[in-house]
């Protein structure tokens, strides 16, 4: 039956200085007049692993003194620090000194024989404990508080390991009652051991004064067991890795037990079974921040969310025994956990494929070796006989689980997180789910883990849907991209959606940002604190800032830049692009972009590069899915050359027409650019391959707007008075026109599987007689439209529309999270 008592527990990292002493005693006083307190102390921080690595040291011959003097003086300087607030500590005072000779004559007899009995080791280690416990107690008394201070023989054991013991928890309710007499109103008590029968010290494992504080929780029949630490409590993934990740409020024992196991050092998972046994409400709390809720441990946890949080356990080694001597053998499984139980190991995590040719199981890393061959000898016959073939160990992994008792309600949480991971970069090597569905495991490479964990965190906690942007080219459209950016995310975030400019980059320096990148100011910022790069800096990104579905947007117009796109796609990125280069190139390349697009579930968006904000891409791929075929296809695709032919028309001649659409800003700084016609072969080329067309760029026919060898050898600055001596020639073509009541266009047309550019005299009337001031059209003749064709028409060029169309794809590359509430 539950009393009053309540049972807390600080860690070493609540009790690493005077200050941490202090805070853990404010909470211990600020509780003490609501009842009985039960404190129990782990060492103060670092001193257990000081005195362990002094062992080890004199256990291979090594003077371990310097570890030990640390651990010492990290306690001494505790009591100076008190000192010097007036504080006396004759308890902790007393034990230091006593302790400080005995401990250099153990290590030294431990250094003189080359080893360390378990049960000296026990002892040694235990000695952390027994002095932050006194020292608590000087620190509660000078407050006034009614301390007193009692050996762990409270608890004794249940078995006889030295150094992994369990408690007798009903042999212990008789002791803590006598203990804990009425006029006690505070106890406190070393975590981490408790006493045999002989009265001899046994440690309850490492990290094991949370097990300490439940078991003493479960004998006295506690209302309460608070275990105060650094943290705030469970968190949805640890905070360190996931900057967003947030802390809950509570979480079920089944829950609070799979996110420990796997590595979300708040309560030791041991700890949770005496608590859960007795339904013992637990809290984790923040010694240093009192106020805070922390997360409550309890049996009626509600199960709103499909997901309670994610774990990764690191320093994992997998160990896999394969071969067809396992088949239909009765007992393998057995033999495996019995050869690694005799060593003292404990298995993680054990998988056997259905074909029973393979089982995979996972131990820490600093017992691989040793598991690896206790596994050698339990099956040397079926070694020697070739039965079974070499056994395979793989250092260096790491444990994923995805924990939450509301996931046996849902479907699709597995495929869902496989996602998350693939999209990550991260392959899963094993995966494995138990039977009540709480948790899901995966084993991957450790140097993956992280961004693993920050992809599935993303995956399953994000409550909006979001697109990480990184920006390669600033320039005019990249610029104005930008500006839109800015302008619709506060529109964007009320549809909750959020746009998150993560990177930007010009052609020599690369801003990354830790979070978002301010758009305000953006230049002063690219300019001040970007730094020089490589490619290897952008494909960087992903993994640095731990991007699920990040996005980069390319508005240059660089050939090698574009020849990376199949390295982006491999690497995690979707992609859109203003460039036409690369779907352009080769026609293998062509494909191997499209081929990593699809075997990394990555888009590839591309839709300005034929009609800048005109929707040409995705109307085509919508017919062609819908099962249309094109007959023909015509149009004016540069909206620099529909300029300056429509100018041509109104009586210019061919120079005035060029030098005036320069005015204008509608060519490239070398209006030969635009005048070669390459830029509209590329466009007709891009077109031709979307329905089908196996074309290279040489393929295209291409005559020129005007004679390009009568201005290849010319400036810049001569180009003007360069064509005026073509000016005849041109003024005669379009006057020929005229009379037959037609005007010159410059026209891209694909009929009977060829592809040409070339200047044409279409009819007034026609669809692309009307084409002129810088305006696109696309006349398509497919099955579904004859004889009157479909016709795409707008401002193909200029800034603004052509980023409009790229914010267009960028839209489309949106990751939507998991509803939490569904």
């Amino acid at each position: 039956m539950k009393n009053a008592l309540m049972v807390q527990k600080f860690g070493g990292t609540s009790l690493a200085d005077y200050a941490g002493f202090k805070a853990s005693a404010a909470v211990i006083t600020g509780h003490s007049g609501d009842g009985q307190v039960a404190v129990v102390l782990s060492a103060v921080k670092g001193v257990t692993d000081l005195l362990e690595s002094a062992i080890d040291q004199a256990v291979a011959g090594e003077d371990g003194r310097t570890d030990l003097d640390e651990a010492l003086a990290r306690e001494k300087a505790i009591i100076e620090a008190m000192a010097a607030d007036g504080i006396e500590t004759p308890l902790a005072s007393a034990f230091l000194s006593d302790q400080a000779g005995q401990l250099g004559q153990r290590i030294e007899g431990v250094r003189l024989l080359g080893q360390c009995p378990d049960k000296v080791r026990a002892t040694l280690l235990a000695t952390g404990e027994g002095f932050s416990s006194r020292l608590m107690v000087d620190l509660l008394r000078h407050e006034g508080v009614a301390a007193e201070w009692s050996d762990a023989d409270v608890l004794p054991l249940a078995n006889e390991d030295w150094l992994d013991s369990l408690v007798d928890i009903e042999a212990a309710r008789p002791r803590l009652a006598e203990r804990l007499g009425a006029e006690v109103k505070v106890l406190v008590l070393p975590g981490f051991y408790g006493r045999n029968a002989d009265g001899d010290i046994q440690l309850l494992g490492r990290n094991g004064t949370d097990y300490s504080a439940a078991a003493i929780a479960a004998a006295a029949g506690a209302g309460r067991c608070q275990i105060w630490k650094d943290v705030d409590g469970f968190f949805t993934a640890d905070p360190r890795i996931v900057s967003s990740a947030r802390c809950l409020d509570e979480v079920s024992y089944e829950e609070a037990m799979e996110l420990s196991y796997f590595g979300a050092k708040v309560i030791s998972a041991k700890a949770l079974t005496p608590l859960a046994a007795n339904d013992i409400v637990c809290e984790i709390r923040n010694t240093y921040d009192p106020g805070q809720p922390g997360t409550r441990i309890h049996r009626a946890a509600q199960r709103a969310h499909v997901v309670r949080g994610i774990s990764h356990l690191e320093n994992i080694a997998s160990i896999t025994l394969q071969g067809g001597g396992l088949r239909g053998r009765v007992g393998i499984a057995r033999r495996v956990m019995d050869a690694l139980a005799s060593r003292s190991i404990s298995i993680l995590l054990i998988v056997q494929s259905s074909s029973e040719y393979s089982i995979t199981l996972c131990v820490r890393q600093k017992d691989a070796d040793k598991a690896r061959k206790a596994l050698e000898e339990e099956f040397h016959f079926e070694r020697l006989h070739q039965l079974i073939g070499e056994i395979l160990v793989q250092g260096k992994r790491a444990v994923i689980s995805l924990v939450g008792e509301g996931m046996k309600h849902y479907r699709g949480i597995a495929a869902r997180f496989l996602t998350a991971i693939s999209s990550a970069g991260v392959n899963v090597e094993v995966i494995a789910q138990g039977s009540t569905e709480c948790a899901i495991a995966v084993v991957v490479d450790g140097e993956d883990a992280q961004s693993a964990t920050r992809a599935c965190h993303t995956a399953f906690f994000s409550h909006t849907t979001h697109i990480d942007l990184i920006l390669l080219g600033c320039g005019n459209v990249g610029g104005e991209l930008l500006r839109q950016v800015q302008r619709q995310a506060p529109s964007l975030m009320e549809q909750d959606v959020e746009l998150r400019v993560r990177a930007i980059a010009n052609s020599r320096k690369l801003l990354v940002a830790d979070d978002v990148i301010d758009l305000e100011g953006w230049e002063r910022q690219l300019d001040e604190h970007g730094v020089a790069w490589v490619i290897d800096d952008v494909i960087g990104i992903r993994e640095r800032l731990g991007l699920l579905n990040p996005t980069i947007v390319d508005c240059t117009t660089d050939e090698g830049l574009s020849d990376l796109y199949a390295r982006f796609l491999e690497s995690g990125f979707n992609v859109v692009t203003a460039n036409k280069k690369a779907n352009t190139a080769s026609l293998a390349y062509y494909r191997e972009m499209r081929q990593a697009a699809t075997r990394n579930f990555r888009r590839f968006l591309y839709e300005t590069n034929v009609g800048a904000g005109l929707p040409v891409i995705d109307t085509m791929q919508a017919l062609i899915r819908s099962g249309d075929e094109m007959i023909s296809f015509e149009g004016i695709l540069s909206g620099s050359l529909s300029m300056i032919f429509g100018l041509v028309e109104d009586g210019l001649a061919m120079s005035e027409a060029v030098e005036k659409a320069m005015e204008l800003g509608y060519t490239e700084p070398d209006p030969r650019d635009d005048l070669s016609g390459m830029d509209v072969a590329r466009k007709l080329l891009i077109i031709a391959r979307e329905v089908g067309l196996e074309l290279e760029l040489e393929d295209v026919e291409v005559e020129p707007a005007v004679p390009l060898d009568k201005i290849a050898g010319v400036g810049a600055d001569e180009l003007i008075g360069a064509l005026r001596e073509l000016d005849s020639a041109s003024t005669a073509q379009a006057e020929a026109a005229t009379a037959e009541g037609k005007v010159l266009r410059y026209v891209g047309t694909i009929r009977d599987g060829q592809c040409r550019v070339a200047i044409e005299a279409v009819p007034k009337d026609a669809p692309l007689g009307a084409i002129r001031d810088g305006e696109n059209a696309l006349v398509l003749h497919t099955e579904y439209y004859q004889p009157i064709p479909m016709v795409l028409r707008g401002y193909g060029a200029g800034a603004a529309v052509t980023a409009a169309g790229v914010f267009g794809d960028l839209l489309r590359t949106v990751w939507r999270p998991l509803d939490q509430h569904s």
